[in-house]
């Protein structure tokens, strides 16, 4: 089970997450974007940095794209677990942008289920991610209700 942590520390977690961010940005960036989806065993995330001369092209504008530090995942961990609230959990996914001149913003998402890609992912990384982070049963969407009764009937099928 997670520790509970207080408001300062999910301050200091976004603030450690959004200097990583902001470390990736080089002369001529707009901004960096950064999205994740995260179970306890699981994460998928995304990295976009936007600059004039990019070199994709997106509805949003030009990107690069970036190489991931291990720095990222340690922060984004970090603050997921400094998001935890007993009975209710903590957030699935986050969209974290950081402007050139520091400021930053970020959107969680605790009801909605997080978008893994094709296929998802297998239902037992949301029984483990309940263990790690518990929330209270009337707190769980109905889409999380039938991922760990799924997660749970994996379990049991494979004699765990």
């Amino acid at each position: 089970m997670a520790e509970v942590q207080g408001l300062g520390l999910q301050g200091e977690a976004f603030n450690a997450l959004g200097k990583v961010l902001f470390g990736m940005l080089a002369d001529g960036d707009d901004r960096i974007e950064y999205s994740a989806s995260m179970t306890a065993p699981v994460t998928s995330s995304d990295v976009m940095i936007f600059n004039a001369t990019g070199q994709f092209e997106t509805p949003d504008g030009r990107v690069n794209s970036s190489e991931e530090p291990d720095e990222l995942y340690d922060a984004l961990k970090a603050l997921r677990a400094a998001c935890y609230r007993p009975g209710t959990g903590t957030w699935f996914s986050i969209r974290v942008v950081v402007l050139a001149t520091g400021a930053g913003t970020a959107e969680y998402n605790y009801d909605n289920e997080p978008d893994f890609g094709l296929g998802g992912i297998d239902p037992i990384c949301y029984v483990t991610d309940q263990d790690r982070f518990p929330r209270d049963e009337d707190k769980q969407p109905e889409w999380l209700k039938l991922r760990l009764a799924e997660g749970r009937a994996g379990i049991a099928a494979r004699g765990q």
